[in-house]
């Protein structure tokens, strides 16, 4: 991989809280979400166990980059491991719903918690999501489509295919950002 990829890719990576190589660790449990607001993260308890393999596509300023996520989640936690499509490790991620950790670049200033606060935002159950969102933030959600509110601006647009977790496809757009992301389930 070229060195101007590497970079783009923990620039990317780094501007939505995925990101990837010195171990870091964090007591917040209330991370703030990108576009403002906080989420307080909820136990892995509150889905159905699943785990999946997923081709996550990054839209941000012009680029598009791609990257494999392994994700499992279960009443012990949630796991996660993102790759190049070539198998280059980017990122490690542990919640054992009392601490995260993350494999982290050395320059990456962002909270791990971050990184499980937009994996939960996207995927766990709306009343769970709920629960974990702090005022002035809210939850809007219709079928196959849920939206993160903050003072009456929408942060993040999130729609969905399928009918279950971890769903076919799942198509992200963080507002602020101008960061589109697609994954889809393979």
């Amino acid at each position: 991989m070229k060195r101007w990829q590497q970079s783009l890719y923990v620039c990317v990576l780094t501007m939505i809280g995925l990101a990837a190589c010195s171990v870091e660790e964090r007591d917040s449990r209330c991370p703030a979400l990108i576009g403002g607001g906080r989420y307080c993260l909820q136990p892995s308890t509150a889905v159905t166990p699943f785990d999946a393999r997923q081709k996550v596509e990054i839209r941000f300023r012009g680029r598009q980059e791609t990257m494999i996520i392994e994700v499992e989640a279960d009443a012990a936690g949630i796991r996660l491991v993102g790759l190049t499509p070539f198998g280059q490790t980017l990122l490690r991620l542990n919640d054992d719903n009392v601490k995260t950790t993350a494999t982290l670049p050395h320059n990456s200033r962002l909270p791990a918690e971050l990184m499980v606060a937009l994996l939960q935002v996207a995927l766990w159950p709306g009343d769970v999501l709920r629960d974990g969102l702090v005022s002035p933030m809210r939850l809007e959600e219709v079928y196959g489509q849920r939206r993160i509110v903050n003072r009456d601006k929408v942060a993040v647009t999130i729609n969905y295919t399928g009918n279950q977790l971890p769903y076919r496809r799942i198509q992200m757009y963080i507002h602020s950002e101008d960061v589109e992301i697609d994954v889809e389930t393979l």
